[in-house]
């Protein structure tokens, strides 16, 4: 899918922004989030721009590989992406799991307050009310 020239245009400066480390509109974060909240559209529309974030995911790349970067700097990049992509997936879970808990537990109340009200009519429709006494106590 592909963009307007305007859009393209504004994540190519954004892009050019967040890799000199320059942010103006952003924490300057390297992810396609801050990429889209830096060129001012949607993330909708960022993911839409597939030959600008190409662009982008390979000048990181390149960043995180390049000759200045030591062999074991690159190695621990790659792990803390790998555990960044793994605690995406744990929390992605969690909330699925969450949000099914709260249908649930929903389902359960609605449930609960038809039985209440209908215990509470059918106490409404019983006319005999028995008193009970206690020692010492009679009816006066």
């Amino acid at each position: 899918m592909s963009v307007t020239p305007t859009v393209h245009s504004a994540l190519t400066q954004a892009m050019d922004r967040l890799l000199a480390g320059t942010p103006q509109h952003s924490d300057g974060s390297l992810t396609v989030a801050t990429l889209a909240r830096e060129a001012g559209i949607s993330r909708a529309s960022a993911y839409r721009a597939g030959d600008v974030l190409e662009i982008f995911w390979q000048r990181i790349n390149e960043r995180s590989s390049g000759p200045d970067v030591p062999a074991t700097l690159r190695e621990r990049i790659q792990e803390l992406h790998g555990q960044l992509r793994e605690a995406r997936r744990a929390r992605h879970e969690e909330i699925t799991d969450l949000r099914q808990s709260v249908d649930t537990l929903a389902q359960r109340v609605q449930a609960l307050t038809l039985d209440n009200e209908r215990l509470r009519a059918e106490l409404a429709r019983q006319s005999t009310v028995t008193v009970l006494l206690t020692a010492g106590h009679r009816p006066g």
